[in-house]
């Protein structure tokens, strides 16, 4: 991924939190980038910041929430076309969707309310089975074994497109190739990081980022979770919403990305 972490999509605490260091988590910037992903960091923290502080029912939150997500495809459509026009991803190449996926309690609640929404009770019922398993087969790994499983995602359909896309995590819409030949050659997660397009990468987690710190600021559960695993639990367990919007723990640590198994 071009950044050094346990595992899946998701930088390390040191580079996450604080983007005021001297090495850019994406790369070499030109100062103009650099200055760019400071700015959009900033807006996105006060964005979030000011929607969270007080927020103590779903609905809320949920509005915060949408807000965040519709500020990364902003950030995205408002890319430079220069840019955009190298990224190479399509609607049924998910071979990065095969890769470990750790997510924040907020991008998982943010996906379980769009399945609530949107999918039929039938569908609803296959993504809980599919998601049932996924945490299975994750349970008997340890965090070492996990980060290095390239196994699709069971929010995947048969052609290979994201069921949920327009409910998916804020770290998959972060995330964009420039060579889908790479992706789909792809044997370890690492592979993918040889084909990253810093500038837009930089762009985008500046946002995500930006983003995770608010929500963390005002007390919310900021550890790192399996998307599969802590996904079935929010589906399964509505229990689980109410914990965290009281600043607990919003899953089991059997759900945690990098648990010692």
């Amino acid at each position: 991924m071009g950044l050094a972490r346990t595992s899946g999509f998701r930088t390390p605490p040191d580079e996450i939190r604080h983007l005021s260091g001297a090495r850019s988590p994406c790369g070499v910037l030109t100062p103009a980038q650099e200055k760019q992903r400071h700015q959009l960091y900033g807006q996105a923290v006060h964005g979030m910041e000011t929607r969270v502080a007080d927020v103590r029912d779903p609905a809320a939150m949920f509005s915060a929430l949408r807000w965040g997500m519709g500020e990364l495809d902003r950030t995205l459509a408002e890319t430079p076309a220069k840019v955009r026009a190298t990224v190479a991803c399509r609607a049924g190449c998910g071979w990065c969707c095969s890769v470990p996926v750790d997510v924040q309690a907020h991008e998982v609640f943010f996906a379980a309310e769009h399945i609530q929404k949107h999918f039929s009770p039938d569908a609803l019922n296959a993504v809980i089975a599919r998601t049932a398993r996924h945490r299975a087969g994750m349970g008997k790994l340890n965090g070492e074994e996990r980060s290095v499983l390239m196994q699709p995602c069971p929010l995947l359909d048969a052609g290979g497109s994201c069921t949920i896309y327009e409910g998916r995590p804020a770290i998959c819409r972060s995330h964009h190739a420039s060579d889908a030949r790479v992706c789909a050659a792809s044997a370890h997660p690492g592979d993918f990081e040889r084909v990253h397009i810093p500038a837009l990468k930089a762009r985008m987690f500046a946002v995500m980022l930006g983003l995770d710190e608010a929500i963390e600021s005002a007390g919310f559960d900021s550890r790192a979770y399996d998307f599969g695993s802590a996904l079935h639990e929010a589906l399964t367990n509505s229990l689980c919403l109410a914990r965290w919007l009281r600043h607990q723990a919003a899953f089991p640590d059997a759900c945690l990305a990098d648990r010692a198994g």
